[in-house]
């Protein structure tokens, strides 16, 4: 009885030590920064990170970092080691200056080694950590499109921009999107968490329907696209557009004076029958899809006040 509980005690001491020596390192926080676009497909940045854990309670007491372009074949384009006789948990570390083709997936490598000597030596563990490119880098707080005669005015406001150059000014024409104009970022080097407020006037005579979206370009050379606001054409009178019409595919966009009033809105077909429906419609863009060949009715039934308007439309395909 008195052997087994010392054997006990002998597990019960290994697993604590064991528990307590932690070895590999911890990061979070992992993050590119500083990243500036050389003009000649490349990039230069640093990645900075927060190490968790202690790691000097065993004889290996550095932490190599390697920063990979691509997948895992690629070689590393940084081989860092963070030499000290104690790497603290919680403290903040960053790379050196590296250069990867712009647009690369980053992986980082961080592992435990021994130092010695002032150079890292044969790593213990360890753990991978890719760096998901974030999809669209600025965050859009609002963005409006109206006609002001023979213009139209856009304006847009970014809540946070990170890595951000611009902003391309786009208006759909002629089967495609074509830039009619560019607005450079207020952000200091591209990034800031203010809001920020932007404007554009684009000469617009069209007399059909327009539509508009920002591209935010980022310093990398990389893009998104902003949603679509649709402006109607200069001299076009009443309070709904419905486009095209007639349509060939079963699908029309239709277009209210306002974005600010909640509306009911019902298609009706020829028979009086009631095909689609939708309550408290709000923004000033409605899509209308899988409609079979005939002549519809568009109701529409402001909330607050009950007006209602009805517009005819109708759907051909071939």
């Amino acid at each position: 009885m008195k052997k087994n509980y010392l054997l006990m005690l002998v597990v019960t001491a290994a697993i604590s030590v064991q528990a307590q020596e932690n070895p590999c390192p911890t990061v979070s926080g992992i993050r590119k920064t500083n990243v500036v676009n050389n003009g000649n497909g490349t990039c230069t940045g640093t990645i900075s990170m927060n190490i968790l854990n202690d790691v000097s309670n065993s004889n290996p007491k550095s932490v190599r970092v390697e920063v990979i372009a691509g997948g895992s074949t690629s070689v590393a384009v940084v081989d860092q080691c963070f030499l000290a006789s104690t790497v603290a948990g919680g403290a903040s570390y960053s790379t050196a200056p590296f250069t990867i083709p712009c647009g690369s997936v980053i992986t980082v490598r961080v592992t435990r080694h021994t130092a010695s000597n002032g150079v890292c030596q044969g790593g213990t563990c360890g753990n991978t950590i890719i760096i998901q490119e974030s999809p669209l880098p600025v965050a859009f707080a609002s963005f409006t499109a109206r006609r002001n005669g023979a213009a139209v005015l856009l304006n847009w406001q970014t809540s946070s921009e990170q890595n951000n150059s611009g902003f391309s000014v786009e208006r759909f024409a002629n089967g495609s999107w074509q830039e009619v104009g560019y607005v450079a970022s207020q952000a200091q080097a591209g990034n800031s968490d203010a809001i920020l407020s932007y404007t554009f006037t684009d000469p617009n005579t069209i007399k059909g329907i327009s539509q508009y979206r920002i591209r935010q370009v980022d310093l990398d050379g990389r893009s998104k696209a902003s949603d679509i606001r649709i402006v109607r054409g200069e001299g076009v009178l009443g309070k709904t557009v419905i486009y095209p019409n007639p349509s060939l595919d079963g699908k029309v966009n239709v277009v209210f004076e306002d974005a600010t009033t909640a509306r009911n809105v019902t298609v009706v077909d020829m028979t009086g029958k009631v095909v689609k429906q939708w309550r408290g419609v709000t923004g000033n863009n409605l899509q209308v899809e899988n409609l079979p060949a005939g002549i519809y009715s568009l109701r529409i039934i402001a909330v607050e006040t009950g007006e209602q308007t009805v517009e005819k439309f109708v759907i051909n395909k071939h």
